[in-house]
């Protein structure tokens, strides 16, 4: 990943704001937020787009307009941009409903029904257990518990879901999953393609040099096309 959606693990960004830190922070700070977690969620699983899609349309935003706005306010961009590049909905048409309906007042957190469709309850289901993602492999994986391996550098355009701050660090297999499907060919083919993950263990020396502020190791979970041998 680059951009500013990736700012994990990286240098000279400051202290996270304490506020942050605290308990209590509403789940939803502006009262669109819940209600844009919905819409997301439905158009999900009304086959809209999936997950890997709506994930990579938050990293098509601007890099001005992205660190200008809240995490919900990326998700509307990218909701919005999918639903016009498939064809549900224009740009235009929303402006135009944006314009009639003015400025409506919205209730912050309204509550639950008491009485819910079959289909509200399957997203409150679908949201609350969540949804797998494991496959049946389709090879076995390439490393074993214990190999020594080295983050790619990989510097790519398309979907994935590598901390850019990983990228050439050495690293020993703590534990292989299986295969889970892969992000880029979900986001970009719309296909489930199984792909192998493992936990790999990070020492902080080698993550940010003898001068880490703690000594610990860090895991990571990682797609083994993200990986290649130490010795390789």
């Amino acid at each position: 990943m680059h951009g500013p959606h990736d700012l994990g693990g990286r240098d000279g960004i400051g202290a996270i704001d304490p506020e942050f830190l605290e308990p209590g922070i509403p789940d939803w700070r502006y009262p669109f937020e819940g209600r844009m977690h919905a819409v997301t969620a439905m158009a999900i699983k009304k086959g809209a787009f999936n997950l890997d899609e709506q994930r990579h349309g938050i990293e098509l935003m601007k890099w001005s307009e992205y660190l200008d706005s809240t995490y919900y306010a990326h998700w509307l961009f990218s909701v919005e941009k999918l639903l016009n590049d498939k064809g549900f909905i224009t740009h235009q048409e929303i402006d135009e409903r944006m314009a009639e309906l003015g400025a409506p007042s919205m209730t912050p957190h309204p509550a639950k029904p008491e009485t819910l469709s079959p289909f509200a309850q399957e997203m409150i289901d679908i949201l609350w257990k969540g949804t797998p993602h494991d496959v049946p492999a389709d090879a076995p994986p390439a490393f074993e518990v214990g190999d020594a391996v080295v983050v790619r550098n990989l510097n790519e355009a398309t979907h994935n879901r590598l901390p850019g701050y990983l990228k050439k660090t050495p690293g020993v297999i703590a534990r292989q999953y299986g295969a889970f499907h892969d992000p880029a060919a979900s986001a970009h083919q719309q296909i489930d393609r199984p792909h192998q993950m493992y936990m790999v263990r990070f020492t902080a020396t080698d993550l940010w040099g003898p001068d880490a502020a703690e000594q610990f190791d860090l895991y990571a979970d990682l797609f083994e096309d993200y990986l290649e041998p130490a010795n390789g």
